[in-house]
């Protein structure tokens, strides 16, 4: 936001307030990891002489369809911010999406995430428990899939509490497309698939 020679970032909970207060929109970042959530804002795409409103979870799809973002009616007040200027910017922020344990193998933790993501070491902030118990991590390996990580741990039996958390002070795992990191992760419930004996 900006008024006469003051600039400020704000969140979105607050650009009607600072709106009122006659402050102009100057920039606006869109995390795609969370735009899923946004049901009311609408996007204008536009490929040659087709142009299209989308949600903004739609977006990424449509940028990869060759269409570009060219404004946004932001909100339930259909705020109109003009992306000409290069002011409107997703993100492809990863977010944690899904784990499980027992597909593959009784040792083998597949978490999924929102979108592709890299890291030099995938294990780097992340801890596993089973039973409220770290466990060790022998390898973390991203799979052709990039939203896709598998982990192993220890043999993990029918019936075991395991979550996945990640600490982004000690972790790297980023977007692919375009560096954002993943922000730290509560502890998150891994679904438990490993069949009984």
């Amino acid at each position: 936001m900006v008024k006469e020679s003051a600039t400020m970032n704000v969140l979105p909970d607050a650009l009607a307030a600072y709106l009122a207060a006659d402050w102009q929109i100057l920039g606006m970042r869109y995390s795609e990891g969370g735009e899923g959530l946004d049901t009311t804002s609408q996007v204008l795409m536009v490929k040659g002489p087709d142009a299209i409103r989308v949600r903004p979870g739609s977006v990424a799809a449509y940028r990869a369809n060759g269409y570009s973002a060219r404004q946004i009616l932001y909100g339930a007040a259909a705020v109109l911010i003009d992306a000409q200027g290069g002011n409107l910017i997703f993100l492809d922020t990863p977010a944690f999406s899904a784990a499980e344990i027992g597909t593959v193998d009784a040792v083998t933790l597949v978490v999924t995430f929102s979108t592709e993501v890299a890291a030099a070491d995938f294990a780097a902030g992340v801890t596993i428990e089973v039973d409220e118990d770290a466990q060790e991590i022998t390898s973390a390996t991203r799979q052709a899939d990039h939203t896709v990580v598998r982990y192993v741990i220890p043999a993990v039996t029918n019936g075991s509490d395991v979550t996945w958390a990640y600490d982004d002070d000690t972790g790297g795992i980023v977007s692919e497309n375009d560096g954002v990191p993943l922000d730290d992760v509560a502890a998150q419930e891994v679904t438990n698939n490993v069949p009984a004996e």
